[in-house]
């Protein structure tokens, strides 16, 4: 807790610090050059300066995406009366943290529904964008960003994996039900170890037919996955 006290707060959201390690801006930079070049790829023919802009928006988007759901959590968790102590950045997947977890199921299952709303909503939004903006336009290439990242998220946080939604509000769920946190966390981490088999067999499959950007995402997915169901990832 004292470490995390030392990392920088960039804004205050809904009375919640939201904090970037250092390792945050680079991953910024990594996904503005990223969107630049399929850019360059996804609306040809334009100069550099459009891409470097159109990408920069098209990041703002990304993190609108990505922090925007993990801030979203803090609304759940004040409706349960279990407020989030910090969102926390990285250069992965930004961490939703509460240093008191003594609180009922339900509102565990409460904090956590806050981003998947949030996701929910900009996936429709972004199916309404693409469907009135002309393609082949930067705005529609904008659109793309918004609608594949919310409809990435929205997937997979119903992955039966304990660092994401679903996960959590699977086990509580059991809780609920009858089980004990032991028995539901085993249960979480069984469906994972599932799933991540799935993943890692479909992934072979694409590389065996020399579908090497499909097999090699989904081989990437498979591992984080596994490495989830582990608890080598939290």
């Amino acid at each position: 807790m004292r470490d995390i006290e030392k990392i920088p707060t960039i804004f205050m959201f809904n009375h919640t610090p939201v904090k970037a390690r250092l390792g945050f801006w680079p991953m910024v930079l990594g996904v503005w050059a990223m969107l630049t070049w399929l850019g360059r790829w996804r609306w040809p023919g334009q100069s550099w300066g459009a891409y470097l802009l159109v990408g920069g928006i098209g990041t703002v988007l990304g993190m609108l995406v990505d922090v925007g759901h993990a801030c979203a959590h803090t609304i759940g968790a004040r409706l349960a009366n279990a407020p989030m102590d910090v969102v926390l950045l990285g250069a992965d997947m930004p961490r939703t943290l509460y240093w008191n977890n003594d609180v009922s199921p339900r509102a565990h299952i409460m904090r956590s529904l806050g981003g998947p709303v949030y996701s929910g909503i900009g996936l429709l939004i972004g199916l309404m964008w693409l469907w009135v903006v002309p393609v082949e336009t930067a705005v529609h290439y904008l659109g793309e960003i918004w609608t594949i990242g919310n409809g990435f998220i929205f997937l997979a946080i119903f992955a039966p994996l304990p660092i994401v939604d679903g996960g959590v509000i699977l086990k509580w769920l059991l809780v609920i039900f009858g089980r004990t946190e032991v028995q539901a966390d085993a249960w979480v981490r069984h469906l994972g170890l599932g799933f991540s088999v799935i993943l890692l067999g479909a992934a072979l499959l694409f590389l065996i037919s020399s579908n090497w950007l499909a097999g090699g995402l989904l081989s990437l997915f498979g591992a984080v996955s596994l490495a989830a169901s582990f608890n080598f990832i939290r």
